[in-house]
């Protein structure tokens, strides 16, 4: 048997709240997880998502030169929608029930815009390369959120988005051998990416991963079914690779919503950097890919930019807890 004391604390509230009692246990035969477990079993989820997502992206762009882009989207969201359903029948009750399932479509229409000129550019452009200008994404939702949410950004901020900026327009290398139209859609799919984002924040959605998987699945169903070129696979292999196409991109999304559960936004957000490093590696293993010195260069920019960020954002927060 567990022995129990009772502490009196002072209820954050304000001075004219009344005091509240705190139940601390000890001995306990099954003790609570501590918010740091929780917040590194997050940090743990969401590094296996960005792996995933960044594995994912180097199969379709394999994929890519053998069926259209449309096509793999269409498989790989029927694969997702088929092992959502199986996995939870419930999911699809708990989507027509919810009052957020049209912010969820929405948002999703902004990820199908997001992954259609993501792909589109690797087609045309190294993969290390559209990452790097794909990485603008965070900086552009610190611009987005003044207009669309109201929120002000300090000095700190806006010196992040000009690095971050700064290292995006290094990646794509003007001065060089610039291919304008992979370099227009890598930037447009972080347009695409912070506008889902940013619409996320606005509409607070509360749903499960399981809703969430199922209605963005539906809409890229829809939108990729409507516009694909139908080409059959030649061998069961290729089947086989349009299954793990699936695969991938449902374990990557039920990795990165199970993971903001568990650890603050503002721990993990610097985490979507590390695909640049995955990229690096997939590029050059699967395509030969070198990073050239202005990709390092970009990268480098664009992920100092994210920890800036991160590291403001946290400085802040603990200001305005201390007030």
């Amino acid at each position: 048997m567990s022995n129990e004391t009772i502490i009196p604390i002072t209820s954050c509230e304000g001075p004219a709240a009344p005091p509240c009692l705190h139940l601390r246990e000890e001995n306990s035969a099954t003790p609570a997880v501590t918010s740091r477990e929780k917040t590194a079993l997050g940090i743990i989820l969401v590094c296996g998502c960005y792996m995933m997502y960044s594995l994912h992206y180097a199969t379709m762009k394999w994929m890519g030169d053998l069926f259209g882009i449309w096509q793999l989207i269409f498989i790989r969201s029927v694969v997702t929608v088929f092992a959502t359903v199986v996995v939870k029948p419930a999911a699809c009750r708990e989507v027509i029930v919810s009052p957020y399932k049209w912010a969820t479509a929405l948002r999703a229409l902004f990820q199908v815009a997001c992954t259609f000129c993501f792909f589109a550019a690797a087609k045309l452009m190294p993969l290390g390369q559209v990452t790097t200008i794909y990485a603008a994404a965070p900086l552009i939702i610190v611009v987005l959120s003044i207009p669309i949410l109201g929120e002000k950004v300090g000095r700190a901020s806006w010196a992040a988005v000009v690095i971050g900026m700064i290292g995006t327009v290094i990646a794509a290398n003007p001065a060089g051998s610039l291919n304008l139209a992979p370099t227009v859609l890598a930037f447009a799919s972080g347009i695409f990416w912070a506008l889902a984002v940013v619409y996320t924040r606005k509409a607070v959605t509360r749903e499960s991963t399981q809703a969430q998987l199922l209605t963005t699945g539906c809409v890229f169903c829809l939108v990729s079914g409507l516009l694909m070129d139908w080409t059959m696979p030649a061998s069961w292999f290729e089947i086989g690779m349009f299954a793990v196409l699936g695969i991938e991109i449902l374990l990557a999304q039920m990795l990165f919503f199970e993971g903001y559960r568990f650890a603050p936004a503002s721990v993990l957000a610097p985490l979507e950097y590390q695909s640049l490093v995955w990229v690096s590696i997939l590029g050059f293993m699967m395509f030969g890919d070198v990073p050239t010195l202005h990709t390092m260069i970009g990268a480098t920019l664009s992920v100092a930019a994210g920890l800036l960020l991160t590291l403001y954002g946290n400085r802040r927060k603990s200001a305005i807890m201390c007030n």
